[in-house]
């Protein structure tokens, strides 16, 4: 993905290459972003044409300062992810008219300030803390269904996938036998944005699961429930809803609260495999796990970057970013940073400035499901060490073919069957 120019000891001037979607760099991102980090922070890709941010402070401005750097990047004429594919002129066309109703993700303030409080009150602590033990019964009853079937496990496919699935439609109020459909959905949206990934079925899905979502919206203002769909429709006045953005709302939490859960565990398990001290840490003391979430966030947490488009000529680094352009913020890059965090590459448990990592970004664009995934992940690495202490790999796991999304497609792993096949 384009070059870039890095002054060196002495003033010489050497140019480098670097490749987000090089197979190695997506196995092991790191020593890119330490590259970066020291020779070229602020870093300006030729194709596609965008500036890459690697250090802590830079990131952490990108992401916060929303009036210098805007969320609402509009359609892209070619994916910076995926080079020399651009997308055809139907896809084109219909991405500008999505992008005319207002989304949480990419919109910036005023429009974002009212949206996120509009659905905001939708995910209150209580609100969120009150799904708990039910998020608890599903992971239990998953491990259940691991521990009794015919066939070997996988984390991913048996867990992390479904559970975030079946507890944002139970949220949304989505009857249990649509689950199916609902990950397909958001498998599909999800793989259209990887190398790779077909296009056509993510804007079937994409297609599909809106019109589900707005015969739904239609259905709880006629007949309201005490589902979060009715809980958006019942907006009134100022905290009025339309039903296009009560549509983007929900595909938005099915596609995006979905990846993040999924991802997040199966980094997390992966961490604790590569980790036996860990391993037995998490077995004593499952509660644990709270911690081990919270570090995985910052150590290899399931997003690598956002996208923001810079609104006036901006300086990062000594160096100038134009009015215009587009920027990857690197938040894998930036929560592994030296200057930030003591010992970055160290899996630690007891870093005092946890709270500082990036992985649900910051400022007015904070991921607003942020307690929702973090309780899902922690309910399910506890679930996992406690029902399933030996459970270890079972063959190399795939990893997702994406430079921003980070996380697993496949965990295959084994444990003794003899264990305890019901939760207490």
């Amino acid at each position: 993905m384009g070059r870039f120019t890095a002054d060196h000891t002495g003033g010489e001037t050497m140019t480098h290459t670097f490749d987000l979607n090089d197979p190695a760099v997506i196995a092991d991102p790191h020593p890119s972003y330490a590259r970066l980090r020291a020779e070229a922070p602020v870093y300006h890709s030729l194709d596609p044409d965008l500036w890459i941010v690697s250090r802590y402070d830079d990131v952490r401005t990108v992401v916060r300062d929303a009036q210098r750097f805007s969320s609402a990047v509009g359609a892209i004429e070619s994916d910076p992810f995926n080079p020399g594919m651009t997308p055809p002129k139907w896809l084109s066309h219909l991405l500008s008219r999505l992008t005319a109703v207002r989304v949480l993700l990419i919109s910036d303030p005023p429009d974002h300030t009212i949206l996120r409080r509009k659905v905001g009150r939708a995910f209150t602590p209580r609100r969120i803390t009150a799904w708990e033990p039910r998020i608890r019964e599903i992971s239990a009853q998953l491990v259940d269904a691991m521990l009794t079937a015919d066939h070997p496990a996988d984390l991913v496919r048996d867990l992390a996938s479904p559970l975030p699935t079946a507890i944002i439609a139970e949220m949304l109020g989505v009857p249990e036998a649509r689950n199916a459909d609902f990950k397909r959905w958001s498998d599909d949206l999800v793989n259209g944005l990887l190398t790779g990934g077909s296009r056509v079925a993510m804007f079937r899905s994409a297609i599909a699961i809106s019109w589900f979502f707005f015969r739904t919206a239609r259905r709880r203002r006629r007949d309201p429930g005490d589902d979060l769909i009715s809980l958006l429709v019942a907006g009134t006045g100022d905290d009025a809803l339309t039903t296009p953005e009560i549509v983007n709302f929900c595909i938005l939490l099915l596609a995006a609260g979905n990846e993040t859960t999924t991802n997040l565990v199966a980094n997390a398990m992966l961490a604790v495999f590569d980790r036996p001290d860990l391993r037995q840490q998490l077995r004593d003391d499952p509660p644990a796990a709270a911690a081990v979430v919270a570090e995985t966030l910052r150590f290899d947490g399931p997003g690598q970057g956002l996208l923001r488009r810079a609104v006036t000529d901006i300086s990062l680094s000594d160096t100038t970013i134009p009015a215009g352009a587009y920027v990857l913020p690197l938040i894998g890059a930036a929560n592994r940073d030296p200057g930030h965090w003591p010992d970055p590459d160290e899996f630690r448990l007891d870093r005092p400035n946890i709270a500082d990592h990036l992985a649900f970004g910051s400022g007015t664009h904070y991921c607003i499901g942020n307690a929702l995934a973090r309780i899902e992940a922690t309910a399910a690495i506890e679930e996992i060490m406690r029902r399933l202490p030996d459970v270890a790999p079972n063959g190399a796991p795939v990893r997702i073919a994406s430079p921003v999304l980070r996380g697993l497609r496949t965990l295959p792993v084994e444990f003794t069957r003899a264990h305890t096949a019901v939760a207490p």
